[in-house]
């Protein structure tokens, strides 16, 4: 599983969120390092965007 913000490889012991897109269901993945830097993020359809 890769963050959507990064790309970087999520580890097991990380403290790592997923949820579904609201426009699109597409699964988006965020690192614990990318939420706690507040990166921002965009799913695959370009649809949602966010902090």
């Amino acid at each position: 599983m890769k963050c959507t913000s990064c790309n970087r490889e999520i580890t097991s012991n990380e403290q790592a969120v997923q949820f579904p897109c609201p426009s699109c269901d597409e699964i988006i993945v965020r690192c614990e390092r990318c939420r706690v830097l507040v990166n921002k993020f965009q799913c695959k359809c370009g649809e949602f965007v966010g902090p």
